[in-house]
Parts: structure tokens; C-alpha cells; sequence
């Protein structure tokens, strides 16, 4: 009889490094012959999920697995919204009540700007059936204070990232999460040389936006929108505001900078110590012109491999 895993997470919404990271974990278990459930929207379900959103389907899914699994990302704070904190804590503390083992696999902690939010996420991680694989280092020693099963892991998606053909044409691809003024930007990267820019969206929320961005263009260079991935493997350089974008860019060797996102910074500093982040739109325009290549796919890959192997191993000791 296969053994039964409930993998939870962002799923189901469309958003690039949450189904990257779904993909890769998956795929991981399923070639190991494990029989994978998942958490998803009404709209999403087949024979092997549950909805995410009815209270009694999550619960059959909880007892009719051996372990749930926590499926990578950020999901593990408050900053977004306290009630999506709330939704996944409420589902791996009901786990642990109903004698079911928890794994955080490729998880960052924070930030947890509530006091209610500190305190249920301490006594969540005090609990010995649970074990957790942290996404950086700063994740790694906050989960260590409390949680001796604690290991440093990397982000479970790079599994999923392919070997591909790179090349370095004039084009820079921008990666917005929020709408404001990119124009004085478009003007620094075609006073560097730069002939075309892309708007990439990484999350359905994204979309319109980047349509109407690249609806501002300024004389003498391209302005377009795009929903290819693969239009990042042959940009000079990247822009992004999301997560996954810039930790694309760097498994690629892209020149890139990370706008405004500290969980981006807690996890790639292990790589790579120079500098890489924007706060703003400002400071990342007067970054265009000293921009620093990645060379770090090497050490991802390890990483991620090491990391699988480990939850492999994890996986068999835990499920008996």
C-alpha cells in the first residue's frame, strides 16, 4: 500500500514560484511512489485534492493521510494578511492534534508583526512531530530556538528549474507586484543601451498590471508585455519584485535587482554576499549601471539535492 502524503500550500491560484514549487515537490514523491493529496480551490479539484475552503473536506484530507507536508514559500506570516497566518496554522496544528506529522519543506518564517502570531507560531514549532527544512538561514535560527528537528534547506522550486539555453540580447524584463511610476527607469536603461523592455508577470494579480505598464513607453525603445518565462533567459538584466523572479534570474546567471524584498535578501545572501536589492524604484535606477552577474546555480543545485535527499530520509523514518 502507498503511503499517503497532503501536500499544502499556495496552490492552485496560478502564482509562478508556488506552482514551481508544488510541481517539484510532487513530482519528487510521485516518482518514489508515494500517493499525493492536496489542498486546492473549488474550481481546481480532481480524484487526489480536497477543497481548500470546506472545513470537513480539509479534515478527511488530514486523516486520510500518513504526514502533511508543508510545501515551500512564505505562507508562514502575517504581513500579507493574519487571517491566511491564521488558515495555515489552523490546518497544521489540527494536524498535530489528530496525531498526524508535520513537515515545513523549503519554509521561511516571517514576518510575524502580530503578538498572537509570534506566540501560536513558537508553540507550533515546540511540538516533537514536527520538522521543519528552513528557505534561509535567518528562518533556519529563529525555528532552531524552539524546534530541535530543525535543518537548513533552500528553496524546494529550483528542483524544477531545467537546463536551458541562455543569451544576453539588449532587452531588460521587468517583474512588477505593485503599480508605480517605472518611466524614469525606462529612460536610465535606454541611456544605457538597453533597445526593449518586457513586463513579466509572476502571479494572475499581476496581469493588467503589466499590461498597463507596458502602455507607457518613452521614443526610441520597445516597450511590451509578456507572459513567457522563458523571456527572462535572454534579458541582459532583470528587475523584479517578486521572489521568485530574481531567485529565476540568479539560477540563470542574470544580472539582476530585487525591489523592496527582504525575503529575497534573507535567502540569496547565502550565495552570494554583494549587493543585489533596491528598496524602491529610486535607489534600483542608480544600481543600472554596476550591475552584478550570479554565479551561484551550482551551489542551488547542490543544495536542492541535498535538501530532497534528506526529506527522503526524513520521510521514511516519520511514516511507519
Amino acid at each position: 500500500m502507498k503511503n499517503k502524503i497532503l501536500l499544502v500550500g499556495y496552490y492552485g491560484f496560478g502564482n509562478f514560484g508556488d506552482e514551481l514549487m508544488r510541481r517539484s515537490i510532487k513530482n519528487f514523491l510521485k516518482e518514489r511512489n508515494y500517493e499525493v493529496y492536496e489542498l486546492l480551490p473549488k474550481e481546481n479539484l480532481d480524484a487526489r485534492s480536497y477543497n481548500r475552503f470546506n472545513f470537513f473536506s480539509v479534515i478527511s484530507a488530514i486523516l486520510k493521510s500518513d504526514i502533511v507536508v508543508c510545501g515551500g514559500g512564505g505562507i508562514l506570516q502575517d504581513k500579507t494578511s493574519l487571517k491566511s497566518f491564521l488558515y495555515y496554522y489552523s490546518i497544521f496544528k489540527l494536524s498535530l492534534i489528530l496525531k498526524k506529522p508535520v513537515l515545513f519543506f523549503g519554509n521561511s518564517f516571517g514576518p510575524l508583526n502580530y503578538y498572537v502570531s509570534r506566540v501560536l507560531i513558537k508553540g507550533l514549532l515546540r511540538s516533537g512531530k514536527l520538522y521543519v527544512f528552513a528557505r534561509d538561514p535567518v528562518s533556519y535560527k529563529f525555528s532552531s530556538c524552539f524546534n530541535a528537528n530543525t535543518h537548513l534547506g533552500t528553496d524546494p522550486g529550483i528542483l524544477g528549474l531545467e537546463d536551458k539555453v541562455v543569451t544576453f540580447e539588449k532587452k531588460v524584463v521587468i517583474i512588477p507586484r505593485k503599480l508605480k511610476s517605472y518611466v524614469p527607469i525606462l529612460f536610465d536603461l535606454k541611456r544605457n543601451g538597453v533597445e526593449e523592455v518586457v513586463y513579466l508577470p509572476f502571479a494572475p494579480e499581476d496581469i493588467n498590471l503589466s499590461k498597463k505598464l507596458s502602455s507607457f513607453s518613452i521614443k526610441g525603445l520597445k516597450v511590451r508585455f509578456s507572459d513567457d518565462i522563458n523571456e527572462i533567459l535572454s534579458a541582459s538584466a532583470v528587475i523584479s519584485e517578486r521572489f521568485h523572479g530574481s531567485l529565476v534570474s540568479a539560477f540563470y546567471g542574470k544580472p539582476f535587482i530585487s525591489v523592496n524584498d527582504e525575503k529575497f535578501r534573507r535567502f540569496f545572501s547565502r550565495y552570494d554576499d554583494r549587493d543585489y536589492y533596491a528598496k524602491d524604484l529610486f535607489q534600483a535606477s542608480l544600481k543600472l549601471k554596476k550591475l552584478n552577474v550570479p554565479q551561484v546555480r551550482a551551489d542551488m543545485i547542490k543544495d536542492c539535492k541535498d535538501m530532497y535527499e534528506k526529506f527522503e530520509k526524513l520521510l521514511l523514518n516519520v511514516i511507519r
